[in-house]
Order: C-alpha cells, then sequence, then structure tokens
C-alpha cells in the first residue's frame, strides 16, 4: 500500500481557494472583462486591447518600457499584445532616437477605432455602474486605487 506523502491536504487547498486575494481578483477580472468584451464585440477589440489604446493615446509618444511600467505588464507581455494593433495599423512601434529604445504611438486608424469603441465601453461601464449602484463602484474603484499604490510600494521595496 502506498503511503500519501502530499504536503496538503484537501483542507490547505480549500482555504486558498477560498481566501487567496489573488485568486479571487483574477477570477473576479475575468468575470468583468468577459462582460466588457460581450459589449465591446462589434468593435472586434477586446478590453484588453482598448486598455492598450487607451494607455497609449494617453501618453504618446511613448517608450515601450515606461507603457510596460504604465500598465503594470512585463515588456515581453506588452509587445506581444501590442502585434495584433500593429498588424492592424492601429499603433505605430518604431524606433526612438536610441536605436535600442521602441516609442509607440496611436495611429489615425486607432483614434478612430477607439471612438468607435468608446459607445460600447461606455454601455458596459453603465450596466456595472448600475448592477452595483453607484456608490458601490466609487468605493471599489477608490479601494483599488489605495491597493494598487501599496502593491506597488510593496513590489518596488
Amino acid at each position: 500500500m502506498e503511503k500519501n506523502t502530499t504536503p496538503f491536504t484537501p483542507a490547505d487547498l480549500q482555504q486558498m481557494a477560498q481566501n487567496c486575494l489573488c485568486l479571487n481578483m483574477r477570477q473576479t477580472t475575468r468575470l468583468l472583462t468577459q462582460l466588457y468584451d460581450s459589449y465591446l464585440q462589434p468593435t472586434n477589440l477586446r478590453l484588453t486591447q482598448i486598455s492598450l489604446l487607451v494607455a497609449i493615446a494617453l501618453a504618446q509618444p511613448v517608450p515601450l518600457t515606461r507603457l510596460a511600467d504604465l500598465l503594470a505588464l512585463d515588456r515581453t507581455t506588452l509587445a506581444r499584445n501590442l502585434k495584433p494593433l500593429e498588424r492592424e495599423r492601429l499603433v505605430d512601434v518604431s524606433p526612438g532616437e536610441d536605436k535600442r529604445v521602441r516609442v509607440i504611438s496611436l495611429t489615425g486608424q486607432g483614434c478612430e477605432r477607439l471612438a468607435q469603441a468608446l459607445p460600447y465601453w461606455k454601455q458596459a461601464q453603465e450596466v456595472v455602474r448600475v448592477r452595483l449602484g453607484s456608490s458601490e463602484c466609487n468605493a471599489l474603484q477608490t479601494d483599488l486605487s489605495r491597493l494598487q499604490a501599496q502593491l506597488a510600494e510593496i513590489g518596488s521595496a
């Protein structure tokens, strides 16, 4: 008879599944993203792509490394996520003054697609606000901003 030498119990795993802030936040984020994506479907853009376009529009022209920092993404993931947007000519990725630096800008087409997506995003946003309530959404936004700042502080320590 083989002895069970697993270093954890089902109770340990259940506790992790129920209490892990990261796992629960990721699950919540996936559900929220699916909702927004369903509203954005007519634009052929996903919320993840729109978040990139918005960040670029607000910071352009922006070096890839700076954009990665703004979005809390590693550069490899960001570069991979920019590829489809670059293929569709929604963003321009070009060398900076220092040839090792890549600079990202929104193209005219990118501005147009972002403008087309805005009403769909507003619909999704309104559905969430109505469903959760304005005060709950405002409190959540405040908590998330504070949490992001605290986690950024921990990460840089």
